[in-house]
């Protein structure tokens, strides 16, 4: 028997189930029920209603309707094999056999383009494989959808495929040749693997596996059973929430309703026959064409059912007709909503099939919220304080009430996992528990991405990062024994021994010092010699590793040499057999297994055996190349994923995919822009079915259109979706998902024309939430609807802002003043604040390694060469450049010499301008005076250094700075006001002439008076930031105040901006008369007073 249970509540439907269990319960106790669903989310989420509707849950199978489908053919038909022959992934390794001997027949001319002009053998074979992979999926495709093609073509009947198809686009605008030859090499190449099966196998295990025979087979089979093959039958099938089936799947289940029960639990969101409701642009269409007038385009369109039924709904739609074609015994088990929210008065309409509704309220009913945010951080930011708000406002609302989704979640784990875990380990009450699941292993697992990493290296050039990467995962680790600090100590020598990549010293035509083999060379000889003992057998002791243990270094070395032998091995193909076994041995020589990462290693091997299992059964026996091998990792370990627990009473975060109308009190969408969903689908320009589709073919956008349907059926108190909807640079408008768009329309049309008409303009920022573009941003807080919940960045956006500018901070007495604090803090006053007052400093080491060998010199290079060059005597340059090359601080081969003639030309006017300094020992001046400021007195103390004489000179092998200007600068108002018979000269270098930097001489009371300025301000700027511009100061002081506003934005995109941006980003009024007149007087008469000579 053929029941079908409709309704629009997917827990009535468990209910049903269960009543069915019960009222009708299987004669053998011990005989398991049989559910097909369609994916793990839904099965897990049924027993739990099961378990709790019966008070048990067991002796229930749970399977996916293809395996069950084939188990009942092998029942049957025991010589079956547990796989079918004509399986997609079986099929595509026979296709890339069969495939080259064909290419050479005229049909095959586009394919043997595709294939043509590859740059070498490696991408060619990859090429193969990949067209190999989309001829046996749509082959697959062929088999299910139009399995009487494939039996045209077998018997040469390809002219009935063709004249199906010619009918199918008589309308359309399609070149009928293009499609012929497609038919004929398609034919051709079927034929081919038919051939190769049938050389292969068993004629009856053949026979009985071609699945366009199959149907048939079966049907005979079903009609003739025995007692025997009777009892194999189960005696009954529960097919729960599933919402599309092919036509064949679905004859088969018609078939099999005549030997046993078959219930069909059909989520159907309208208790009205819907099944012939079309899209109105399809009559659109009709009417543009003529087929029906204006008149009865109107009436029809009146006749519709619920205009989101009609766009959204073709995969239920489609499916609904097909179930009624086979008149099953039907059951309806509707629930009428209430319309006690603009949610459920959508769902009344969608239910009644209606287009009636009046929306009233929308400014105070948040049942359907959708935000309009800046990017993916920000989406679930807000999400964050949106769940918040309901909880506040739900007492009864629970985490696990809640389910979050998007179509790649892989996509916002990070910002999930950072956001949702900012309270998490903390009794704070805003920690909401959540559980992150779908997520690809590939994705989150550092082993299995160090794996793929590993099957990826054959173009590698060693580089040092890469190789840092590695050794950055626990199972490598633990291999070769290092702990997390060895790591950053080798990381840290390896960049300071100029490494960047490349294993050997010698090439083809030059020497590589920034490789690993001159690297590894430096750091062992300097666990023994300083790098004072000179250059050693062609090698420069590396001078911060002297006097550790070499034993460090040389386990660096055996994971080195472990990865050489890897990458030697994969620059050549290898038989899977091969393959299979390196691998292994791989994974046994790089990964320390334990508790932990057991579950990894282990399902690294069993992929690894998968693929030789799989291959080896096709009769493939052609060497591979390592990317086919990586792909084939790729695809296999992409399929293995987190699943999804409800058990877990928190937030599940999930793929816009596995849920399918479970109901949630709470149901979140995120990501949902116009590129992103509903998702693309790329459809191959030789797929046939395209040209003639059929009711019950699959569509991936039909299918997120019915997805989206059901996440909003499924939601019981809220429907929650956010997108980009600003762009983050620019603050553009971001259009959502055309599916958003027409919900927004829909609402639209509900609402009452009062409604409208009150609101005005503001309709549309009642329906959109646009989100500001910082978590701080004050519109967060004033905001009823919008409020947020962390209120610290509030505080701290106040503080960094207001009291950082206006409100002083309370800070201790200070009596004495360094001159070093003296002269950062004019340098630099914003980030003097941050660092010296706050403790805050945005400057991390960058540890980062350069990927590739020197070639040309940067300006930060040049800079710390010129500056040891400085000091060299011309003598001992060649020494000094030779040590400089093995140290791989210099360009390869001819390019060093180059550069050593630009060094030396650069630095040879300045060293010989600094000889005599140069030659002679400076001394130190030290400062201990006294200055009074209101009354107080406080003490200036410090060194100041390279005194000759009473002169005193520094330099830099670089340009003249504004903070260079602004050291000397107070150096020259020190001397000037405590020791006036000295004197302050800076030497610069400008190309390849040295410039001089001074300053007139000033009046002590003068000296004193300026110093007076800065200590004033000094000690204001340890309670208050201080903004002023200290770099472009003499273009700006030209230019006035008015130019204010472009000096800060670019003090803000200074290497060192990310201080006053952290001010700038955080208010919108600043002073810049206030700037102006502070910039005027810290620096005004230092440029009356300085002296330039070049």
């Amino acid at each position: 028997m053929f029941t079908l249970y409709q309704s629009n509540q997917i827990s009535s439907l468990a209910e049903m189930l269960v009543k069915v269990q019960q009222v009708n319960p299987l004669e053998d106790p011990f005989e398991p029920e049989t559910v097909l669903i369609q994916s793990q989310g839904m099965a897990q989420w049924l027993q739990m209603q099961i378990a709790e509707l019966n008070g048990i849950m067991g002796n229930c199978n749970f399977l996916y309707p293809t395996t069950f489908l084939w188990q009942q053919y092998r029942v049957l038909f025991p010589e079956l094999p547990k796989e079918n022959i004509f399986e997609r992934h079986s099929m595509t390794w026979r296709i890339m056999r069969l495939l080259p001997d064909c290419l050479n027949q005229g049909e095959f001319k586009p394919l043997q383009r595709y294939l043509a002009n590859q740059p070498n053998e490696e991408q060619y074979q990859l090429k193969l494989y990949q067209l190999s992979a989309k001829i046996a999926e749509l082959f697959d495709q062929y088999l299910v959808y139009r399995p009487h093609w494939l039996v045209h073509w077998e018997e040469g009947n390809l002219q009935a495929v063709e004249n199906e198809l010619k009918i199918a686009i008589s309308a359309k605008n399609v070149d009928l040749n293009l499609i012929s030859n497609d038919i004929k090499w398609q034919s051709q190449l079927w034929l081919k693997i038919i051939q190769d099966l049938q050389a292969g196998a068993d004629d009856r295990v053949f026979t009985t596996s071609h699945r366009a025979y199959l149907q048939q087979n079966y049907f005979e089979k079903l009609d003739n059973l025995t007692e025997a093959e009777k009892a194999k039958l189960p005696k009954r099938i529960f097919i729960f929430g599933i919402s599309a089936f092919s036509p064949l799947q679905l004859a088969v289940f018609k078939k099999l309703s005549e030997h046993c029960d078959i219930h069909i639990f059909f989520f159907n969101p309208s208790e009205k026959y819907w099944g012939d409701s079309v899209e109105d642009k399809v009559w659109q269409k009709l009417a543009l064409t003529h087929k029906i007038s204006p008149e009865d385009l109107e009436n029809l369109l009146a006749e519709q059912s619920n205009k989101l039924l009609a766009l959204w709904g073709k995969q239920g739609r489609d499916f609904l007709a097909q179930l009624m074609e086979f008149e099953p015994n039907t059951i309806d088990v509707f629930l009428e909503p209430e319309e006690n929210s603009n949610l459920n008065k959508l769902k009344k309409q969608i239910f009644s099939s209606a287009n009636n509704a009046t929306i009233e309220n929308l400014a105070n009913d948040h049942s359907i919220q959708i935000h309009a945010c800046h990017s993916p951080m920000r989406e679930v930011e807000v999400l964050h304080n949106q769940l918040l708000n309901l909880f506040e406002k739900d007492k009864t609302l629970l985490p696990k009430d809640i389910i979050v989704m998007s179509p790649d979640i892989n996509k916002y784990a990070p910002y999930i996992d950072a956001v949702f875990s900012r309270y998490k380990g903390s009794r704070d009450p805003r920690y909401i528990p959540f559980s992150l699941s779908d997520q690809a292993f590939t994705k989150i697992d550092p082993i299995i991405n160090s794996f793929l990493q590993l099957l990826a290296m054959k173009e590698n050039q060693f580089n040092a990062e890469d190789l840092f990467d590695l050794l950055e995962v626990g199972a490598i680790q633990s291999r070769f024994s290092f702990s997390a600090e060895d790591i950053h100590t080798l990381r840290v020598w390896a960049k300071n021994a100029g490494v960047r990549s490349g294993i050997d010293i010698q090439q083809p035509h030059w020497q590589n010092y920034n490789s690993w083999e001159n690297g590894l060379n430096r750091l062992l000889l300097g666990s023994s010699l300083k790098e004072a003992h000179g250059i050693w057998e062609n090698t420069l002791a590396f001078g911060d590793s002297y006097g550790l243990n070499a034993e460090l270094v040389g386990r660096l070395a055996s994971f080195i040499s472990a990865l050489l032998e890897w990458v030697k091995l994969i620059q050549s193909p290898q038989s899977l057999e091969q393959w299979h076994l390196a691998v292994k041995m791989l994974i046994t020589d790089l990964y320390q297994e334990n508790a932990e990462n057991a579950a990894s290693i282990l399902l690294l091997n069993t992929v690894n055996d998968e693929i030789l299992a799989l291959i080896s059964a096709t009769d493939f026996a052609e060497d591979l190349h390592i990317e086919i091998l990586a792909l084939l990792f790729n695809q296999q370990l992409n399929q293995h994923t987190q699943q999804l627990n409800f058990l877990v009473g928190r937030v599940n975060f999930a793929t816009l995919l596995p849920m399918r109308a479970i109901p949630f009190k709470v149901v979140c969408l995120l990501g949902m822009n116009e590129a992103d969903f509903p998702r693309q689908q790329q459809i191959n320009s030789f797929d046939l079915m395209q040209y003639a589709p059929q009711k019950g073919d699959r569509a991936k956008r039909d299918d997120d259109r019915y997805l989206f349907l059901e996440a909003l059926l499924s939601a019981q108190n809220v429907f929650y979706i956010s997108y980009i909807g600003q762009s983050q640079k620019d603050g553009k408008e971001m259009l959502p998902s055309i599916l958003v768009s027409q919900l927004l329309d829909t609402i639209s049309d509900y609402l009452t024309p009062e409604f409208k008409s009150m609101f005005g303009a503001e309709v549309e920022q009642i329906l959109v939430r646009k989100q500001p573009l910082t978590v701080f941003s004050k519109k967060n807080f004033t905001h009823p609807r919008d409020y947020a919940y962390n209120a610290e960045w509030i505080i701290n956006s106040n503080n960094s802002v207001q009291n950082f500018l206006s409100e002083p901070l309370s800070t201790e007495m200070v009596t004495d003043i360094e001159i070093e604090n003296l002269i950062r803090f004019v340098q630099n006053p914003i980030k003097f604040f941050f660092v010296n007052v706050l403790g805050i400093s945005f400057n991390t080491y960058d540890d980062t390694i350069d990927e590739s060998e020197i070639f040309t010199m940067s300006g930060l290079d040049n800079y710390a060469i010129l500056n040891e060059l400085l000091s060299v005597k011309p003598e001992q340059q060649e020494q000094f450049f030779e040590q400089e090359q093995l140290k791989g601080n210099l360009p390869a081969s001819n390019f060093a010499t180059t550069t050593k003639q630009d060094l030396i030309g650069k630095i040879s006017d300045m060293r010989a301008t600094l000889a005599d300094y140069l030659a002679r020992e400076s001394t130190i001046l030290t400062l201990n005076h006294s200055i009074a400021i209101d009354e107080k007195v406080l003490q200036l103390n410090g060194n100041m250094p390279n005194l000759y004489s009473n002169e005193m000179v520094l330099w830099r092998v670089g340009g003249l700075r504004d903070k260079d200007k602004i050291e000397i600068w107070i150096y020259h108002l020190l001397l000037c006001a405590y020791f006036p018979q000295k004197t302050v000269k800076f030497y610069y270098r400008e190309g390849e002439q040295t410039g001089q930097l001074s300053f007139e001489t000033l009046l002590p009371e003068d000296a004193l008076a300026q110093l007076t300025v800065y200590v004033k301000d000094y000690l204001a700027g340890l309670s208050q930031a201080q903004l002023v511009i200290y770099q472009g100061i003499e273009e700006y002081l030209k230019k006035g105040s008015e130019n204010s506003e472009q000096a800060l934005s670019l003090l803000a995109e200074d290497r060192e901006g990310s201080y006053i941006n952290r001010v700038l980003s955080q208010t919108t009024e600043i002073d810049t008369d206030n700037i102006y007149q502070r910039t005027v007087s810290w620096f005004g008469l230092m440029n009356e007073k300085v002296v330039i000579n070049n």
